[in-house]
Parts: structure tokens; C-alpha cells; sequence
């Protein structure tokens, strides 16, 4: 467990031996979850922060008609909803459901004070964690203001060119149809369309940028 923690962004920079010191004689739990298990409800009070040793989940929400949305994908060994654990409405916006056998950490609210506490590192791994994923909503509900899906997707280019090289993998439509919320079609359709224009290279699943100006003169 303590190797896996050391790769975990809440113990970034710690070794395998400092994170078991640190947890050493310390109230924590384990829980094993098969596939399609709840992990957690949305409205349900967090009040220890679920770290996924083994496996992926997968965050969801429904709306009034019951049609489930997929929110977020997220693989060990990261965090779970970090920035609702503490505030005055500590509740979890979202349904969180085991994608295969899952393997999940909890470390309860008072004992991550104890740590931060203890070590600085720990402290200010968990500062950053919080302010990337202010950012990371931020960016979110900027893509929320797109309304057609040649806009999401063109923002989705622009965004994934930003923190890779090389060409964007969009070979997951059942992803992409979920995060776009449309219809495999019509994505597939704006691929073709952008292509046809010279924006893009498309083949096997991967796009290539060919006319980055084009992009952000759409976005």
C-alpha cells in the first residue's frame, strides 16, 4: 500500500518508508468494492478523503428524467473529490460507482489535519491539490458555455493540444459521446466536417492539428 501512496498526489515527494511512518499507529480504513458498486452517493457527508488504491470509478450524476451522466473517470492511485471535504457544505456533488474490482483509502478529516501538521510536504501537496482542481472546475464550467458540438469539440483540441504533443487521442467515442453529452454521430460528423476545412488530420482515432488559428477563432 505504502509504495502505491508514494505515486497518491497527497504523499507527492514522500517514500514508501516515510508515508508508513507517518500512517504508523494511525486510524485508517480499507474497503474492497466489485464492479458497478457504490462507492459513495451523491448529498452523502465526506468526512474522510478516499484515495483509490486499485482500480478506476467512475463519477456520476443524474438527471430528473434518471438518464445517468458520466462527470469524471478517476484511476488509482488518485484522490476522490478532495476540495468537498472541508467548507460548510462538506457533501459529495456527485455518484461515485466502482469500474471493476476497487480497492479504496480512507484517511478521516481529523487525521489529515494530523498529518499536514506533521509534515510540510503533506501540507503543501494538499494546498495544490485543492487549487488545481478550483482550476480544473473553472476550466469545466467554461466548457459548459459551449453550446454546439463543433464548439466542444474544437475547445477540447485546443485544451488537450495545451498539455500533450503530438496528436489527441479521440479514439473513445462512448467517452466523448458521454463528456459532450451528443450522440456518437454528430461527433463524428464534426471530425469529418473539420477535416474536410483543413483544421484537422483524422485517421484511426487520432487528430492532428493542422490549423491551430482556425481553432481559436472558434473558441
Amino acid at each position: 500500500m505504502y509504495e502505491i501512496l508514494t505515486r497518491c498526489p497527497y504523499f507527492q515527494g514522500l517514500k514508501a518508508v516515510k508515508i508508513e511512518e507517518l500512517l504508523s499507529g494511525k486510524e485508517y480504513s480499507t474497503e474492497d468494492f466489485s464492479n458497478g458498486a457504490w462507492v459513495a452517493r451523491r448529498d452523502t457527508a465526506y468526512s474522510g478523503l478516499m484515495i483509490i488504491l486499485k482500480g478506476e470509478v467512475c463519477g456520476e450524476v443524474e438527471d430528473h428524467l434518471g438518464k445517468r451522466f458520466l462527470v469524471d473517470r478517476i484511476s488509482a492511485p488518485q484522490l476522490i473529490a478532495p476540495a468537498f471535504l472541508f467548507g460548510g457544505y462538506n457533501r459529495l456533488p456527485i455518484d461515485v460507482v466502482a469500474d471493476g474490482a476497487v480497492t479504496i483509502l480512507t484517511l478521516h478529516r481529523g487525521l489529515l489535519f494530523e498529518l499536514m501538521q506533521e509534515n510540510v510536504i503533506v501540507m503543501s501537496n494538499f494546498i495544490d491539490i485543492i487549487s488545481n482542481r478550483a482550476n480544473l472546475l473553472t476550466r469545466k464550467i467554461y466548457f459548459l458555455s459551449f453550446k454546439t458540438v463543433r464548439e466542444k469539440m474544437m475547445n477540447f483540441l485546443l485544451e488537450q493540444s495545451r498539455v500533450r504533443k503530438g496528436a489527441v487521442d479521440v479514439s473513445d467515442l462512448n467517452a466523448l459521446s458521454e463528456y459532450f453529452d451528443a450522440p456518437r454521430s454528430s461527433i463524428i460528423t464534426v471530425l469529418n466536417e473539420m477535416e474536410k476545412h483543413g483544421i484537422i488530420a483524422y485517421d484511426k482515432g487520432l487528430v492532428t492539428i493542422l490549423n491551430k488559428k482556425a481553432l481559436d477563432r472558434h473558441t
